[in-house]
């Protein structure tokens, strides 16, 4: 079960939005706490805002003082209205929300069921909930309850997700909607770090971003727009800003998941290149055999070229660790020179170019240890990358008897030297 948490000042809003839904039929009231029921045992909008506004003082210190959230069970979960009410009470009472006035709403309008709270984040003297580490505690409250009710983990979620997203299709309708629900589940589920590497993920699903810069009253501002296209990569609608499709998806959103993403793929690297590798090292002739074989190790690849055929770029896709990875960030062995260079010319691989990297088994016994030793040293992700990175250029020429710690520490121990000279010599 996943829990959605937000905050916001505006209560018509968030009480409107599930009130639109009952009256719509897509949703129904599962309970109500502390808020007024009339004569024919119903809640009306216009009752519960009144309730609810009563609580908050003329002169209320928090800005945001309105409680939104929505729990989602996996989406093969059919739980019965009982259940689902439970788990909202033993929720909000673990939370701290339990003597709050609030309502739960049962949504059906999409094929996973899922349910709506909301609420006050001040009580009745004016005084704020504590909502500190609220997300970090709900995630415990949720993993609890999934115990306790015998429901599908939330660690099962991003593969159904992943399973269900399908390419945009505009004959289908609704486009702006069909992108926003790529984009949550890309933004969601996978880790980049930079705008072509998220746009190789995109394209997967028909889509591209594009980066606008603007200026207005002399301030510069950057957006991000995104471009339906077709299996081709031509585009076939109009562009939509990202400000058109909602909260999360927009030009400061993509850099904070870029900059979260940077620290995030450096224990995966080893592994992808290790994958890579043993592809190569198989000389695959065409770049559909490489595809192929790669998809066989769980791999994608998007290959990039320029209207003379020349590949000037190449990014490697693992969807189940959700990870996008440019050739050129794995090591200078792996960028997309590299390829292009090998199939120019398939009769020779340079991957099996001896006097640079060894034999193939050395080579991927090499790997193996710089994956160990990532493992076991703090600092293993500076070193290791510049063990496979030198490999990957022929400046490290291993001997077979090589002890991998004490040379990566003796790389260490130069690397600070040199900056010590420098700093000696400013």
């Amino acid at each position: 079960m996943i829990a959605k948490i937000s905050s916001t000042e505006n209560l018509g809003g968030a009480l409107g939005y599930n009130f639109k839904k009952v009256e719509k039929e897509e949703a129904s009231i599962l309970l109500a706490q502390g808020l007024y029921q009339n004569k024919e045992g119903t809640y009306t909008m216009a009752e519960v805002f009144a309730d609810m506004q009563a609580v908050i003082p003329e002169k209320c210190r928090t800005k945001k003082m309105v409680f939104h959230c929505s729990l989602n069970p996996h989406p093969d979960e059919k739980l019965s209205d009982e259940i689902l009410t439970q788990i909202a009470k033993e929720y909000m009472e673990t939370l701290g929300y339990g003597k709050q006035p609030y309502i739960v709403f049962k949504h059906g309008d999409i094929a996973r069921e899922h349910i709506h709270i909301v609420s006050l984040r001040i009580n009745g003297e004016g005084k704020k909930i504590n909502d500190t580490f609220e997300k970090r505690r709900s995630k415990k409250i949720t993993d609890a309850l999934e115990k306790r009710f015998g429901l599908i983990p939330s660690s099962k979620f991003a593969d159904k997700a992943v399973e269900e997203t399908t390419k945009i299709d505009i004959t289908r309708g609704n486009i702006k909607e069909q992108v926003a629900s790529a984009l949550r589940m890309v933004l969601k589920h996978y880790r980049f770090c930079s705008l072509g590497e998220f746009n190789a993920i995109l394209s997967k699903y028909n889509l591209v971003v594009e980066e606008v810069k603007t200026e207005f009253r002399g301030k510069k501002y950057d957006g991000l727009v995104y471009v339906p296209t077709d299996d081709k990569g031509g585009n076939v609608s109009t562009p939509i800003h990202a400000s058109d499709i909602g909260r999360g998806v927009g030009y400061t959103a993509v850099q904070n998941r870029i900059q979260k993403s940077k620290q995030a793929i450096k224990p995966l690297i080893p592994a992808i290149r290790h994958r890579i590798l043993e592809v190569m090292c198989s000389s695959p002739q065409t770049e559909k055999a490489l595809q192929q074989r790669l998809e066989e190790q769980g791999l994608c690849v998007f290959i990039r070229k320029n209207e003379s055929g020349r590949i000037y770029g190449i990014t490697f896709i693992d969807d189940e660790q959700g990870v996008a990875l440019n050739g050129s960030r794995l090591g200078k062995g792996y960028a997309a020179n590299v390829f292009n260079t090998y199939f120019s010319n398939p009769a020779h691989n340079p991957f099996l170019d001896e006097t640079l990297y060894g034999s193939p088994s050395v080579r991927l016994e090499q790997i193996d240890k710089a994956q160990a030793l990532f493992q076991s040293m703090e600092d293993g992700d500076n070193l290791v990358d510049e063990l496979i990175e030198d490999m990957a250029d022929g400046s490290f020429l291993p001997t077979g008897n090589d002890d991998w710690k004490e040379a990566a520490w003796q790389r260490k121990l130069r690397r600070q030297s040199k900056i010590k000279l420098r700093r000696r010599k400013h």
